[in-house]
């Protein structure tokens, strides 16, 4: 959010120029000496007069209201998030980590989440796919007006109505709201194809995202796991969900075997506590979607070779490249369901 930052630092001083150039005009235009040729009455001088004053005066005033109204929407947001989360302990984790910071510097903080979240859930992930091929919108750009909508709490038959009527390629907002979420989710959205597992009825899932884990320290937990219904490690096959180029592959002491693939938009698909590999996958294999990579498995925190010290699963992971290379991961659980649903 290095580009929000930039901009808030401008209007703040353009602002500020701007009062500081009202207000000098203001003084100038209430001391100096306003000649009049021949006044022919009192209306006349005053109406000569008036213009220059107010000017001056609204100059100044319509952009202190602009700035204050930022600031009130920006306030308005953080409410309405924080009072949304109370349900889930979120709501505390905010208050911590925005406190004392500026407030627009916590909508940066909050809408950031809220992008990496990916609350959208399957069904409508599925509708605004199927809007974009009706109207001929860039999927992309149509889940950032969903992003940034539904921040502010607009419905989704609402953004439905906005994607129809909108060139959404060509927004532009205060923020810059639209085009990051464009590109964290151009990355992935384009690739995504089929669900990891093909069987039916031998798994289970559940939005596991950001829970706490304990190994190596207290942490979150950035994916989804697909639990295995009979806990037999080596049974399931687990496949590709792009087209990609593996990038790594081998022991990971928290994710066991573990294989990643980097799809061709540039996200990296990251699938983990394999039971073992398929077909003898090397780094820079180049797999397609519904390639089977490996069996789902129970490896993973301890040395290589550790098993059995968690139920048998896949973690889902899929993380995204940003302009200043810091690891940003989404939350699979909308896309798992919508590839579940198709």
């Amino acid at each position: 959010m290095g580009q929000f930052e930039r901009f808030m630092s401008q209007i703040t001083y353009d602002m500020g120029r701007k009062r500081s150039y009202a207000k000098g005009r203001k003084i100038r235009a209430g001391s100096a000496p306003i000649r009049i040729t021949a006044p022919t009455n009192n209306r006349q001088a005053a109406t000569r007069r008036r213009p220059t004053v107010n000017f001056a005066v609204i100059e100044g005033t319509e952009s202190l209201k602009k700035f204050l109204g930022i600031l009130l929407i920006a306030v308005g947001v953080i409410l309405v998030l924080t009072k949304c989360a109370g349900g889930t302990g979120a709501k505390e984790n905010t208050r911590t980590e925005v406190q004392g910071q500026p407030v627009l510097t916590q909508v940066a903080k909050v809408y950031t989440e809220h992008l990496q979240d990916l609350t959208i859930g399957g069904e409508d992930l599925g509708r605004l796919l199927s809007a974009s091929l009706k109207y001929k919108k860039d999927y992309a750009h149509t889940l950032a007006v969903w992003a940034v909508e539904s921040y502010k709490g607009v419905p989704i038959k609402e953004i439905e109505k906005y994607v129809r009527e909108k060139d959404t390629t060509n927004l532009l907002d205060e923020f810059g709201m639209y085009d990051s979420a464009a590109a964290v989710y151009k990355q992935f959205i384009y690739d995504v194809q089929c669900f990891p597992v093909k069987e039916k009825g031998v798994y289970t899932y559940q939005n596991g995202w950001k829970e706490s884990r304990s190994y190596n320290g207290n942490r979150l937990h950035y994916g989804i796991d697909i639990m295995a219904k009979e806990n037999e490690p080596g049974r399931i096959k687990v496949r590709s969900m792009s087209d990609g180029v593996i990038e790594n592959i081998g022991w990971n002491e928290t994710g066991g075997y573990r294989v990643g693939i980097r799809s061709k938009s540039g996200a990296y698909f990251y699938y983990a506590h394999l039971d073992r590999y398929i077909n003898a996958l090397k780094k820079g294999d180049y797999v397609q979607a519904g390639d089977v990579i490996g069996m789902m498995g129970d490896t993973g925190y301890g040395e290589e070779g550790t098993r059995g010290k968690f139920p048998v699963h896949l973690h889902i992971g899929i993380a995204v490249k940003t302009p200043d290379s810091v690891e940003f991961w989404v939350n699979p659980y909308s896309i798992l369901q919508y590839l579940e649903q198709k």
